[in-house]
């Protein structure tokens, strides 16, 4: 299933995200807003950025951004680009009676994870957040 460093990253792009368009994050500020160990959320941001999904500045207004527009990457990229292949894809090295079964498992996964991109996360977070305001006027 994702690991937690699957859930971190997840975690980090929705807060790179919901920036998009600002200053860039430093590792303090994302991880402190969503509660990542920052040693942990160095090594993800690394990997992040080693893929091409996310930019850093050096410098005293460095930090981290995305380096395409949250509307463009998807879920399943991210989950991709942590976690690796989830099932055995090398039918060479896998010629077993599941390799049917790991194909479908894997292209419905992909569908799933790749229809949802980080504005339409942005945007029903902010939805969430909208539902759960109390209404206290009388």
């Amino acid at each position: 299933m994702i690991s937690k460093k699957c859930t971190y990253a997840l975690r980090a792009v929705l807060a790179l995200a919901r920036n998009h368009g600002g200053a860039p994050l430093t590792i303090h500020q994302i991880a402190k807003a969503e509660e990542i160990p920052p040693r942990f959320l160095e090594a993800i941001l690394r990997d992040l950025k080693q893929n091409g999904l996310t930019d850093s500045i050096r410098g005293k207004d460095g930090g981290y951004r995305l380096s395409v527009p949250p509307a463009d990457l998807s879920i399943g990229e991210v989950v991709r680009v942590v976690e690796g292949p989830w099932f055995p894809t090398d039918e060479d090295k896998n010629p077993d009676v599941f390799q049917k079964v790991w194909q479908e498992a894997d292209s419905t996964l992909k569908n799933v994870l790749d229809q949802k991109d980080f504005q339409t996360l942005v945007s029903e977070q902010d939805a969430l957040r909208a539902d759960n305001i109390l209404n206290y006027s009388i």
